[in-house]
């Protein structure tokens, strides 16, 4: 028994995997409102992106590996703000001109420890031409020496600071002979780039190695997304991103944990070629660029997909009517569905008028003629 009825019922489904015959007449198509389109092999440019149906939103932010603080290293009070947030900038551009106290200190100091070197290295030159006529000893020629190049070491460090405080090289090899000492520190750009804070306004006191501006160097830049639950099952790492014409992200990183209060997760992309379509801090919304082509599968309207059972068919225009070709629907690409079954491309698709198509179909005589503009 259990065999007869195995049997019977694949002699049932046999028919739903075959390529069936619909008759219709040319006269009965036009009444009945019937309209084709062609299968396609390949989607068209504008519908890999116009109408996918995964959109993710998102914010612009720049690189962490890009970021470049530039900080005061002595403390003052701001008296000049050079730049504003979001100003593109040159390396060593200045950024903030303070009002320090500690930095003349620091050239008072440079100035007098130059010339108590410059003393030491005279001391030492007087030695060394006593040493030489036999007038001292050794040892106080020794202790010259020392002496010397401690005076020269201190005057060093002193320059060292002055020139991690960003005065110049050639000013610095002044300083001691023009005794110009000036209470202005100016903090530069340490590269170039964009100036993305500016936490410091005038009049504000700035602390020894406080942050006076955050600067992102030139370069594409990031795109943090949200995804929904359902959204990251077709999201992986290294899939293209469409956020307008000639820009385009690409996924680097997928956050492993959801946000308990919206159930969301981070997506992050990068922007594949800096060209100025992203503005830092922008919200923008990016389209999953599907392919355009699938090995083996056509695209055909969703709307021209018909059931009969577990069975999908499509209606492929021939010279007796219609043949109801049995497909397998796969993933969708905006109003297009890609399906692969015994299709080709270019095969005439019933994608309006299907009701009369499948009255025929059963069997139930000439297709209806469908309302106009009935509800």
């Amino acid at each position: 028994m259990l065999n007869a009825f195995l049997l019977l019922s694949a002699a049932a489904a046999a028919p739903a995997a075959a390529v069936e015959q619909v008759l219709i007449t040319p006269e009965q198509i036009t009444r009945a409102g019937i309209v084709t389109t062609p299968a396609l092999a390949t989607l068209p440019e504008h519908g890999a992106t116009g109408g996918d149906a995964i959109v993710l939103s998102g914010t612009v932010v720049p690189p962490t590996t890009a970021t470049v603080v530039s900080g005061a290293v002595w403390g003052g009070m701001v008296q000049e703000v050079h730049v504003a947030t979001l100003q593109a900038v040159k390396a060593g551009a200045p950024l903030v001109t303070l009002f320090s106290q500690p930095w003349m200190e620091l050239q008072r100091e440079y100035v007098e420890l130059s010339a108590q070197a410059r003393l030491a290295a005279d001391k030492l030159a007087r030695d060394e031409s006593l040493y030489a006529d036999g007038i001292i000893a050794r040892v106080r020629l020794e202790e010259s020496r020392s002496a010397a190049h401690l005076a020269r070491l201190a005057a060093d460090q002193r320059g060292q600071a002055l020139r991690a405080g960003g005065m110049p090289q050639a000013a610095i090899v002044r300083l001691p002979d023009e005794r110009q000492l000036s209470p202005l520190l100016t903090v530069r750009a340490q590269a170039a780039g964009t100036v993305v804070e500016l936490p410091l306004s005038v009049g504000q006191q700035a602390e020894p190695g406080s942050s006076v501006a955050r600067i992102v160097r030139d370069g594409p830049l990031w795109v943090e997304l949200q995804a929904s639950r359902q959204q990251l099952a077709s999201v992986s790492v290294g899939d293209k991103l469409l956020v307008a014409e000639g820009c385009q992200l690409k996924v680097s990183a997928i956050s492993p944990l959801v946000n308990g209060v919206n159930q969301t997760a981070l997506v992050r992309a990068e922007q594949v070629e800096r060209n100025g379509c992203l503005k830092l801090n922008a919200f923008v919304e990016a389209r999953l660029a599907r392919p355009r082509a699938q090995a083996g599968a056509m695209a055909v309207p969703a709307a021209s997909l018909v059931r009969r059972g577990a069975a999908s068919y499509v209606f492929v225009r021939n010279a007796k009517g219609f043949q109801a070709v049995p497909v397998q629907p796969g993933a969708a690409a905006g109003d297009q569905v890609w399906v692969r079954g015994a299709l080709r491309a270019g095969a005439p698709v019933a994608m309006r008028g299907l009701v009369a198509i499948k009255g025929a179909w059963s069997g139930l005589g000439e297709p209806a003629v469908e309302a106009k503009g009935q509800p």
